[in-house]
């Protein structure tokens, strides 16, 4: 716990001028693009919970077509009316899709308010309450968040609810206002971009070195997502949404080209961040381990490791919008086996143009991020071994006071190979004195060779006797 505290203490003032300064710009825009829903026909949505089932009711008039009628009474947990329990009335009527399933005691429902009459209030069944298993998805998510990543961690929860704000509250609004959608959707861009990345990395190089690759890679996705909109012809009326957009009440217009060009800009920002950010954390550990720095090393290196980036994150863009308009496509080919006709439909055209967009937005966002890396990170100190012989400096200024003993070792080392050249020396010596060892064998007979004459006898000793 100590451990925490102190880095929390340490935390740099920065961190929460960046917070503060993003809080600001969300209320600021909200207020100023304050926007008041004038199309709802009805009052509240408030969540109850399913307190008894009276009666349901099954009514059939074509085969495999039924209408079925559920009254129930339910609680209300939230709004004005919090405590009050009311009854409703849940209509499933089979030809219409979605179809949910009759309620039952304890479900937790959405109950709408409507006014009839002008003046008396009913509650009827809207749909099934979600925000409860949405609510814990998400908890589940920052936890495991918080486990890998620790402070940085916290750092991209604070980073990604800023975000998630700045698009509900303030860019959405902003364009049901009549503000320029071109000119909202560039100040979100940078928004994003600055706010996720200094909350991410702080104020440094690599940060630096990932706003730059950044900006460049999503202007360049802009300005080629305005010029092929202008080429292909695109009219913005994609499905039945951009067509109830113009149906909206009020003196407000919405431009729908202006809402495609902001869908594919928004779309390919998460991607190119994602390079950009690890290209330069990339590059500063390599210009951290590479001794002999130069900038063609320091390019090469990162263009090896972009070139890689670029195939999955191509990838991910062009499965990303294939899986969201899966369904879509199924239906087309369904119904037309013509693959001319679905290839120019329009909504499939512009998805093609938000995959093709994104990634070459990577692809320019990549060499531009490697370059300004590798010349901004040529002065970064070199993290060297400490046995090792190298003029640069190691990373950590003040040495432990352990370290002197473990260069003593290696001396030691050295001399003992010294104290071994002598021994074969004395190997050398030990042959010469086998050689003098056959030489005295040799005296020894010279002196056994007189005693044979000292034993002789003399024939002529009994004749001088």
């Amino acid at each position: 716990m100590e451990t925490v505290f102190q880095r929390l203490k340490a935390i740099d003032s920065r961190y929460l001028i960046v917070c503060i300064c993003a809080l600001l710009f969300i209320i600021g825009g909200s207020l100023l693009c304050d926007y008041n829903a004038t199309n709802a026909d009805y009052e509240a949505v408030e969540t109850a919970t399913v307190v008894e089932v009276i009666s349901t009711s099954v009514e059939s008039w074509v085969e495999d077509m039924n209408n079925t009628t559920v009254i129930f009474t339910a609680k209300l947990t939230s709004g004005d009316s919090k405590g009050e329990t009311v009854e409703m009335e849940q209509y499933i009527d089979s030809m219409y899709l979605p179809v949910d399933d009759a309620v039952e005691k304890g479900d937790t429902i959405l109950a709408l308010e409507t006014s009839v009459n002008g003046g008396s209030e009913t509650w009827s069944y809207a749909g099934v309450d979600r925000t409860g298993g949405i609510a814990k998805l998400c908890m589940v998510f920052f936890v495991m968040i918080l486990l890998v990543g620790g402070l940085k961690g916290c750092a991209t929860i604070v980073s990604l609810l800023f975000s998630v704000a700045a698009i509900f509250l303030v860019y959405v609004p902003a364009i049901l206002s009549g503000w320029n959608v071109y000119f909202i959707t560039i100040v979100i861009a940078a928004y994003v971009i600055f706010v996720s990345l200094l909350l991410l990395n702080g104020f440094n190089r690599k940060t630096l070195c990932a706003i730059v690759g950044n900006l460049s890679g999503t202007l360049v996705a802009g300005l080629m997502a305005l010029s092929v909109n202008a080429a292909l012809g695109i009219t913005g009326v994609i499905d039945q949404d951009y067509v109830f957009l113009t149906m909206l009440e009020g003196d407000v217009s919405i431009d729908l080209k202006a809402v495609v060009w902001g869908g594919i800009l928004i779309g390919s920002l998460g991607a190119i961040m994602d390079v950009s950010m690890s290209l330069a954390s990339a590059m500063q550990e390599i210009a951290r381990e590479m001794h002999d720095k130069t900038m063609p090393k320091l390019v090469y290196s990162g263009m090896q490791i972009g070139k890689d980036m670029i195939g999955t994150m191509t990838n991910t863009l062009i499965l990303a919008y294939v899986g969201g308009s899966l369904a879509v496509v199924l239906l087309f080919t369904a119904y037309s086996k013509n693959t001319m006709v679905i290839m120019n439909m329009e909504m499939i055209v512009t998805e093609i143009i938000q995959a093709v967009v994104g990634s070459m937005g990577i692809l320019v966002a990549v060499p531009l991020t490697v370059f300004f890396s590798a010349w901004k990170f040529m002065d970064e100190p070199a993290c060297v071994d400490p046995d090792e012989d190298s003029d640069v400096a190691p990373p950590v200024p003040k040495p432990l006071p352990k370290q002197p003993k473990p260069q003593s070792k290696p001396k030691r080392q050295e001399s003992q190979p010294k104290r071994q050249e002598p021994q074969p020396k004395r190997q050398e010596h030990q042959p010469k004195r086998q050689e003098h060892q056959p030489k005295r064998q040799e005296h020894q007979p010279k002196r056994q060779e007189p005693q044979p004459k000292r034993q002789e006898p003399d024939p002529f000793d009994e004749f001088k006797r």
